[in-house]
């Protein structure tokens, strides 16, 4: 059932991506009562919210703030409210994975590589004839001369990289996604003109340059820990080196950028670890280490491998590269490498919180919106407290987005874009995944809305293919 979408006032916020618009357009008011409300701020029991054209109108103890006659009144007693969540890191081609986020409490995704589709899909959120998250839409992916994804931009000069940001911006994309084989000198050429029209970029850090170069020129995110255990390393410039020297030609010849990363993960040093993230805290750069993804990398070909259970659900196109990398077969070195891996990219993750690194979360998607609670359990692992990884998908969003006036806490004027939990969070960061209802700009989804989302949509997958 969708969030009702009668006409109403809903404020743009200026972006690109009109990004308030593109929730319904809730008319009346709901109020929700007896809740304890969870938020960057802090936890704050029994009370009432009410909300008017899907925005929070009055906030308060509910033996203070009385309902209006005129609100619908849903009981919160017991539960738990949250600002929806946000992904920073995703990939989704087809529109039957959208409601699937929001029957896991993702209200706000950032799309990490847009094709026309995703720009078709924000004008019909804009328009309410399409029910999912509000939507950051990059670029085309910014790649080298062969790219490794299809619809990317292929880059070789500083002019094709110059134009790759000028084509973007006409393309409304609202960031750049950069990626792995940028030429060096196209992609500092790219964070020129990007600075010259006020355009971020983030993403992946080519292999011919380093992540403090990155960082230096501007790059807002770094997805996947990319760059930094190199730059960690006592061999950093020997690692630097044969990085950017790497030929290559399709997604295989990139696992010699994983024995670099293992090579570098062998030879970590604390020390220059902590320059490293100094950096990054003096220079604002932002960092979505999609542990879930990496944990699926280390895991791969083992009993271990997290993602068996989802493979059935995941969409095809993204399904296939993880099945047949299930196929593989690592020796026990191999396994033992691949661990020690991803426990050292756990601590270096704690480590960056710690020094005061900007986290966000992202899981460069497996299952559209289940996967962002694996990524918040990782990040519990890593070191931050129930309170910090929430952030990650909350506050911290609304803050790299510039978008805090609207998003991320629960405070009179923001939209209301709600999960609604059945236990704490802080007391179990799994209890995210305990769903008792979702609003989007006011909508509310009931419990049985969102098991039948979760039903149409997984019934959809498991129909267009079975993993092999």
């Amino acid at each position: 059932m969708k969030p009702d979408n009668d006409a109403g006032n809903d404020n743009a916020n200026g972006l690109p991506t009109n990004l308030a618009a593109q929730g319904p357009r809730t008319r009346g008011a709901i109020a929700l009562v007896g809740g304890s409300v969870i938020d960057a701020t802090g936890a704050r029991s029994d009370m009432t919210i009410l909300i008017r054209h899907g925005r929070i109108a009055a906030l308060g103890p509910s033996n203070k703030l009385e309902p209006p006659p005129d609100a619908r009144i849903v009981d919160l007693t017991g539960k738990y409210v949250l600002p929806g969540l946000w992904d920073m890191h995703v990939h989704v081609f087809q529109d039957e994975s959208l409601p699937l986020f929001l029957a896991n409490g993702v209200t706000g995704i950032r799309h990490m590589g847009a094709a026309p589709i995703h720009h078709h899909w924000r004008d019909r959120l804009v328009a309410g004839d399409l029910l999912g998250p509000r939507m950051v839409l990059a670029s085309r992916i910014i790649d080298g001369p062969c790219p490794l994804r299809p619809n990317s931009i292929a880059v070789t000069t500083e002019d094709d990289a110059r134009e790759a940001v000028r084509q973007s911006k006409t393309d409304c994309a609202d960031f750049l996604k950069v990626y792995s084989l940028i030429p060096r000198a196209a992609y500092f050429a790219l964070a020129e003109e990007a600075h010259r029209l006020g355009l971020p970029f983030g993403g992946h850090v080519p292999l011919g340059v380093t992540v403090t170069e990155a960082s230096a020129a501007g790059q807002r995110s770094v997805e996947h820990l990319e760059g930094v255990l190199p730059a960690t390393s006592t061999r950093v410039d020997e690692i630097h080196r044969d990085l950017a020297a790497l030929e290559v030609r399709n997604f295989a010849d990139m696992g010699n950028q994983q024995m670099l990363a293992q090579r570098a993960a062998e030879t970590h040093d604390p020390a220059l670890a902590e320059g490293v993230y100094a950096g990054f805290v003096e220079r604002g750069t932002w960092h979505v280490p999609t542990l879930a993804v990496l944990q699926a990398a280390a895991y791969v070909g083992t009993a271990e491998f997290p993602l068996t259970d989802y493979l059935p659900v995941i969409e095809p196109d993204l399904r296939e590269p993880w099945e047949m990398a299930g196929h593989a077969r690592p020796t026990a070195e191999e396994r033992a490498a691949a661990k020690r891996l991803f426990e050292l990219q756990l601590q270096v993750v704690g480590d960056m919180h710690r020094a005061g690194v900007e986290l966000m979360a992202g899981t460069d998607t497996f299952v559209a919106g289940g996967s962002l609670h694996d990524e918040l359990e990782l990040l519990v692992r890593a070191g931050l407290t129930e309170m910090q990884a929430l952030r990650t998908a909350t506050s911290q969003p609304a803050r790299y987005l510039g978008l805090d006036d609207d998003f991320g806490a629960i405070a009179e004027n923001k939209i209301a874009d709600f999960l609604v939990l059945n236990a704490d969070p802080l007391e179990n960061i799994k209890n995210t995944r305990d769903i008792h209802a979702v609003l989007l700009s006011g909508g509310l989804l009931t419990a049985e809305d969102i098991r039948e989302m979760r039903v149409t949509a997984e019934d959809h997958f498991k129909q267009v293919g079975q993993p092999n």
